[in-house]
């Protein structure tokens, strides 16, 4: 028998509860479901602003939460983030297993409040706190203050959902608070490292290039893991920004209100341009009363479609308006932070950051499109020139902490980031023979990333097994779900011998990777479809499936 046999019976695992116990829980108890640390910041600041007013409260990581406390909660508190198209983060998943158990005992007695983030621009706007709240009210809970649903531009909607709930607490205490909360987001301060070093990674066209980049590390002394992201804030084309300039007949010297920067300054520093959300279109439609717009803001499955798809570019030219430069600056979101994964490990790298960066630029009905943060990195940087970044830890997608477990690393395209980090450990570790990679691209002569590398972890027994999959350099197209199929012995056997999985890259190879396992568990081990898709629910429960989709 293996290791994770408990893992294929074919009923959930019994739920483990002791609702006995009761817990002397404070005014407020506050936990963060987050993935970026937006999520973070918003409890954070709420718990602040609570203390400001001599409110006691608690906020948690809900990973860390203790789920034997919700029966006594006072009032629960949930910030929770969307990761994806509606997924839960990954440290929310194993409390939301918690809620959906068939054995889970109703929360009648529970009060509640949910501030969801997420991006409109996505199908399936804040999801998961969509779902969160969902789940609790079908046990019975109350929530007693309406959900809100932050957009990308979270802070001004956060802010609400806090006074909201300062409005609540102090009139259901026997404190006198007669002012409105002082609120102010603080944000982690932006770290400075120079760009040392750029190299084409890909050998085809280089407008489409992928790129290694490499960020000194050796003054800020960032202590990163591999599998850790960061964050860096890009700036926009400036074709982009010259030809909206252009079709509304502003001048780009022109300066705007007080905010001494002209107007070009602001549209390629400031503001998002290169995506859409649903509340730019509303801005939009607000300003400028169209009646096509109308139409397109009131039918919900088409303006998913066309924020997922378009610009603002795309947005003034399809409903040409003749705004003037202030009433543009209204409609916009702030400019928005990209995420990249780090491409190398700190005990083999410590004075190094390395990123690895897909450049974005693709034509589509006679539109040239580019990639904001992509471009930037990628093609406007000058070595030697300063990167502004914050780390954003990513504690669900770190290398096991006992290095003699087995790891399946899965992963398409830049996903191969986070696992040369990961190898980088685990050579300067010397852990040999318990690292399987199964990867894919386009085609193999162009887009084989880090090829060297592998085969020399391949042939110093660093890498067990490296299976790769170029979709392009045969008739029928060929993704890592079917290499996972060819290898499902194997594959299994290392499942069985308790073997963390990982999954990085977009989210449709995320769904096909954890269709494909639940057929596996179905063959090999004789189980229902119903009773697989439990199993894959299970390895994220207990800590042996980790998935960094977008």
């Amino acid at each position: 028998m293996g290791l994770l046999t408990s893992l294929f019976k074919k009923t959930p695992k019994p739920l483990k509860l002791d609702t006995s116990k009761k817990y002397h829980c404070p005014t407020a108890t506050i936990v963060y479901g987050t993935k970026t640390g937006n999520a973070q910041l918003v409890a954070q600041q709420l718990q602040k602003t609570l203390e400001q007013y001599k409110i006691d409260s608690e906020c948690y990581n809900i990973a860390k939460y203790d789920v034997n406390r919700i029966f006594s909660e006072k009032l629960l508190l949930i910030v929770m983030s969307t990761d994806g198209e509606g997924e839960l983060p990954p440290n929310s998943k194993k409390f939301f297993g918690f809620l959906k158990h068939d054995e889970f005992p109703q929360l009648a007695d529970l009060k509640y409040s949910i501030c969801a983030l997420g991006d409109s621009s996505y199908e399936y706007f804040c999801g998961a706190g969509k779902l969160v709240d969902s789940q609790l009210q079908a046990l019975g809970a109350q929530s007693v203050i309406e959900r809100v649903d932050c957009d990308v531009d979270f802070k001004g909607d956060a802010l609400d959902w806090i006074e909201k709930v300062f409005h609540f607490l102090s009139n259901n205490t026997q404190k006198e608070l007669t002012s409105s909360p002082s609120i102010d987001f603080k944000e982690p301060d932006m770290l400075e490292a120079l760009l040392t070093d750029r190299y084409m990674l890909t050998k085809g066209d280089q407008d489409k290039a992928t790129w290694h980049i490499v960020l000194d590390n050796s003054e800020n002394k960032v202590e990163y893991q591999s599998g850790d992201c960061i964050e860096i804030i890009p700036e926009n084309p400036d074709q982009l920004v010259a030809k909206i300039l252009d079709i509304l007949h502003i001048d780009s010297e022109e300066f705007i209100d007080d905010s001494k920067q002209s107007a070009f300054e602001l549209l390629k520093y400031k503001y998002e341009l290169t995506k859409l959300n649903r509340k730019v279109v509303r801005n939009y439609y607000a300003a400028t009363s169209q009646l096509s717009l109308s139409i397109l803001i009131n039918d919900q499955e088409t303006l998913n479609k066309y924020v997922s798809k378009k610009d603002v570019l795309d947005l003034i030219t399809d409903y040409p308006s003749d705004i003037d430069a202030a009433t543009l600056i209204k409609i916009l979101s702030p400019l928005q932070s990209r995420y990249y994964s780090i491409a190398s490990g700190y005990k083999a790298t410590p004075d190094e950051i390395h990123l690895t960066i897909k450049t974005i630029r693709f034509e589509e009905q006679a539109r040239f499109y580019e990639g904001a943060a992509s471009v930037y990195m990628n093609e406007g940087l000058q070595k030697g020139t300063k990167v502004h970044f914050r780390l954003i830890p990513s504690p669900g997608f770190h290398l096991p902490e006992d290095s003699s477990s087995p790891v399946i690393l899965i992963g398409v395209g830049t996903g191969i980031a986070p696992y040369r980090g990961f190898l980088q450990d685990l050579k300067k570790e010397n852990v040999k023979d318990q690292a399987w990679l199964i990867w894919g691209d386009k085609k193999q002569a162009e887009d084989f990333l880090y090829e060297d590398e592998l085969q020399e972890y391949l042939q110093s027994g660093h890498l067990k097994y490296l299976d790769t999959a170029f979709s392009r350099d045969q008739e029928a197209k060929r993704y890592v779900q079917h290499l996972l199929k060819e290898r499902k012995k194997e594959l299994m056997q290392w499942i069985d011998m308790g073997a963390h999985i990982y999954l990085c890259g977009h989210t449709h190879m995320g769904h096909d990777v954890r269709s494909t396992l639940s057929d596996i568990f179905m063959e090999e081990k004789g189980l229902s479809k119903q009773d697989a898709n439990q199993q894959i629910v299970n390895m994220q429960e207990n800590g042996l499936l980790h998935e960094d989709l977008y």
